[in-house]
């Protein structure tokens, strides 16, 4: 990953996320997360995720009456 963040990007997340953005916010976005994400970058942070399967998320809201 390299340390820049392209306001396309955010845009894609932001509509992924169903987030009403304008390019102008997309590129606002961008020049505020790229010096964090360089960071990231020039550190080679590694943080890996975990993820649970679909079928454990449903099975947790059942439980909670979701």
């Amino acid at each position: 990953m390299t340390g820049e963040v392209k306001p396309d990007r955010v845009a894609a997340i932001a509509a992924a996320a169903r987030i009403p953005l304008g390019a102008e916010d997309a590129e606002r976005i961008a020049r505020a997360v790229t010096p964090t994400a360089a960071r990231f970058a020039a550190a080679k942070i590694d943080l890996p995720l975990e993820t649970e399967p679909a079928s454990f998320v449903a099975v947790q809201r059942r439980e909670i009456g979701g």
